[in-house]
């Protein structure tokens, strides 16, 4: 893992001067940026969507409300981003959202995600959700022990769900219950 090239201080970790808030029309290109880092590494996704400038300017404007959209900031640059969007089921379940989150590949594991995570989660909290769902490749041990450190539970995994560059791979499936919102 390469080293952040900003001084954020004590070996590398931000000091937490990170500040989490709502993504703005400007934020599309790093949006954009770290959603491809995260289909070129091969961790989290296995969709291939914000590709053209339309497509990121409509998704963007999409997250507001119910279902938003975060960005974490450290001096003016996007670390990460995590958004809420509706659960798609058969038939639709009100107040289940899925959570997708993406950490610029030089700040992983510098905290950026759990930070992202707490406040999307008060966030769905503050929303109404009661529950989010969340998938992502197996082999992404940061992706697992953000989810353990944050309360949400693994439920399970599909076998051979995607193909990539040749490859098949597996998907686990994890859920976080907001019980302030189980009443």
């Amino acid at each position: 893992m390469s080293t952040p090239s900003t001084n954020l201080g004590i070996q590398g970790r931000p000091h937490f001067q990170l500040q989490v808030r709502p993504a703005e029309a400007r934020d599309e290109q790093d949006i954009a940026r770290i959603y491809l880092q995260a289909t070129q590494d091969q961790l989290a996704t296995f969709e291939n969507f914000l590709v053209t400038p339309g497509e990121r300017t409509r998704w963007v404007a999409d997250h507001s409300g119910k279902f938003p959209l975060l960005v974490a900031e450290l001096n003016g640059r996007v670390l990460g981003w995590s958004s809420l969007n509706p659960y798609h089921a058969r038939p639709h379940i009100e107040g289940i959202a899925e959570l997708l989150l993406y950490i610029d590949r030089d700040y992983r594991r510098h905290g950026v995600g759990r930070e992202l995570m707490r406040a999307m989660q008060f966030a769905a909290c503050e929303q109404g959700h009661y529950k989010l769902i969340g998938r992502f490749l197996t082999h992404n041990d940061a992706g697992r022990t953000l989810c353990r450190l944050t309360g949400w539970r693994e439920v399970g995994v599909h076998q051979k769900h995607t193909r990539l560059d040749g490859s098949w791979y597996d998907v686990v499936l994890v859920e976080y219950l907001i019980t302030e919102n189980l009443k």
